[in-house]
């Protein structure tokens, strides 16, 4: 595999799976919310996550840990465990075929929520995420330095429905021509009181043209079941609408309310 079409498979991956800003969200989907654990509450959330991008395939396992810190403040932790599979084209005789897998790049972020929702007044929440270079970038599985994700949310209920838009900017410390914006719009429909049907669509867009991060947007459906108060499980699918998004998303987890 050359050193461009690696990065390719590094800057796609990393984008859609673990991009600051659109990561550390309520499962299953990226977009973020605004809500926030109670203080002295813990929450983690388990998945196991499958893409078909462009040049691979990827699995990946996940574990997030989120802690309340003060009233409306969160902080995050996410780490990974990611298997990438290449599919090179069958007339690329250099490229690399071996499956490679390990440690990936590692999130922390704080979120906080600046507004309560009213009646006429929608919920506001900003949060700050920093990717760790944890993964071997060698391999494929990671990328050098830190990058800092800014991230606006806001969100409002009508109903049994709940609408969220957030909007976003990577600063990518390597190379600033990496950079990127990301936008999200969710809908969660509460069916029942254990039920929940969620949907969205999340743009992450390079702001360079050369050696800029790949453009990716993704639409993404799913629901949620409450097995207990404590206890929530959640499944989605998504598909890329771009030439250089994932074809297919799939992902599984469970949420535990641990304290």
């Amino acid at each position: 595999m050359t050193r461009s079409r690696r990065f390719r498979v590094v800057a796609i991956v990393l984008c859609v799976l673990f991009a600051p800003g659109a990561a550390l969200a309520g499962r299953p989907l990226d977009t973020e919310d605004t809500g926030t654990v109670e203080p002295g509450k813990a929450e983690l959330e388990l998945s196991g996550d499958f893409a078909r991008n462009p040049n691979d395939n990827s699995w990946a396992t996940k574990a997030v840990l989120s802690f309340g810190l003060l009233p409306r403040l969160e902080g995050r932790i996410e780490a990974t465990i990611l298997f990438l599979e290449p599919r090179p084209a069958e007339d690329d005789e250099e490229a690399d075929r071996r499956g490679r897998g390990g440690i990936a790049d590692s999130l922390i972020g704080l979120k906080y929520r600046l507004l309560d929702e009213a009646d006429a007044v929608p919920a506001v929440l900003g949060s700050l995420t920093l990717r760790v270079p944890t993964g071997d970038a060698d391999r494929g599985l990671g990328a050098e330095d830190v990058d800092v994700g800014l991230l606006a949310v806001v969100s409002k209920a009508f109903g049994p429905f709940n609408l969220t838009v957030n909007g976003g900017y990577t600063f990518v410390t390597r190379d600033q021509d990496l950079d990127f914006w990301t936008a999200a719009g969710s809908v969660e429909y509460r069916a029942t009181k254990e039920w929940s049907l969620v949907g969205e669509i999340v743009c992450g867009l390079g702001i360079h043209g050369v050696h800029r991060t790949p453009d990716t947007i993704v639409l993404r459906a799913g629901a949620t079941y409450a097995i207990t108060d404590r206890l929530r499980l959640d499944g989605a699918v998504g598909a890329g609408l771009t030439r250089e998004s994932p074809d297919v998303l799939i992902t599984i987890g469970l949420t535990i309310l641990l304290f």
